[in-house]
């Protein structure tokens, strides 16, 4: 439950006050530039209602150092020994930011994400009027000026749709969840990677916790990318789906009968083998980069067309990234048995 602050108005009421923790990892900006952070910082209300939390990881050339300026305004500044060229290391940074926080409820951002001026305000009007809420979600605005951003776009407003009755949980300005909440829940899981927002998304449906739906959007989600960048967050996606679907019997993570959760997709049970993960793991890299630049090339064609190959492309940048987890994971464990290491039946390390 939501840990309210009352005060006193002329002394005459009492108003609950709700404390706002906006973590932002600092990379990866694409055409924002510092509006990210120019957008929290900026937000209307009482800024002592709003704690700005800055992560960095280390300097690449790639990407300009934050504003100083705008950093000196932060609540906190957190500095992280990550690779932010890696689609894989936003977790540890975004768990760095969370450790610094102090807020009631808790917004986790993305470097190209720009919020709402008035969003804060409308997250304190929300659990002002709801106390009993835990979580909520809203949709996002995007914006896009190329044809893969245009498809980037059409792909996340398909997932929100789809998610529109009953909500969830993600990361990148989509929801806000109490700090008891998500600690109770067990935080993010850096061993999921990206993934972790998905194991939180069905902790909290596990747990029978209902998600309220904010009445407009928090962010614009900026979603122009290099097909390079693309495939990266696939293959990144990939290893976490690995990594998921091979879980170690956490008890918190299990399906209800004790289980490992149950591999659907057929290609990922077949993929699971170490024997034909080798036989698709080239395949699926070329497919990968082949379908996503006929997408881009038919875009101005035919929009339903150039979605319906970026889905198989992203698909296939997934599926490389599960098979050469997958094929990681078996070298550990034939390593592992020659040098006498124990190793989990029927599992394989992750």
């Amino acid at each position: 439950m939501l840990q309210i602050t009352l005060s006193s108005c002329n002394g005459q009421c009492r108003c609950i006050c709700v404390k706002i923790s906006l973590i932002i990892p600092l990379f990866d900006a694409r055409d924002t530039g510092s509006q990210s952070l120019e957008s929290a910082l900026r937000q209307d209300g009482d800024p002592a209602d709003v704690e700005v939390i800055a992560v960095l990881g280390r300097a690449v050339d790639s990407e300009p150092l934050p504003d100083a300026a705008l950093l000196r305004r932060c609540a906190a500044v957190v500095h992280v020994d990550a690779d932010t060229q890696r689609a894989d290391q936003e977790i540890p940074l975004l768990l760095a930011g969370y450790g610094m926080a102090t807020g009631d409820v808790l917004l986790f951002m993305e470097g190209h994400t720009v919020l709402e001026p008035d969003a804060c305000a409308t997250i304190a009007a929300y659990f002002r009027n709801h106390p009993q809420a835990q979580i909520a979600w809203a949709p996002r605005n995007h914006r896009s000026r190329t044809a893969l951003g245009a498809l980037i776009g059409i792909h996340s407003r398909r997932h929100e749709s789809l998610a529109a009755e009953h909500g969830g949980f993600w990361l990148g300005a989509n929801s806000v969840i109490t700090r008891s909440l998500f600690e109770q829940l067990g935080r993010l899981d850096a061993a999921y990677l990206r993934f972790a927002e998905r194991v939180l998304s069905e902790r909290v449906q596990r747990e029978g916790i209902s998600i309220g739906r904010l009445p407009k959007p928090m962010a614009t989600h900026h979603d122009d990318m290099p097909v390079a960048q693309l495939i990266g967050i696939g293959v990144a996606a990939g290893e976490a789906k690995f990594r998921y679907y091979n879980r170690q019997g956490s008890a918190r993570d299990d399906t209800p009968d004790g289980e490992p959760v149950r591999i659907r997709h057929p290609v990922y049970i077949g993929a699971n083998r170490a024997a034909l993960a080798r036989m698709l793991l080239p395949l699926s890299r070329i497919l990968a980069r082949c379908l996503l630049r006929a997408a881009v090339g038919v875009f101005g064609i035919g929009r339903g067309l150039a979605y319906q190959l970026f889905v198989l492309g992203f698909g296939f940048a997934d599926l490389s990234g599960f098979c050469a987890a997958r094929l990681r994971a078996s070298r550990v464990r034939l390593a592992r048995r020659d040098s006498g290491t124990p190793v989990a039946a029927g599992r394989a390390p992750s």
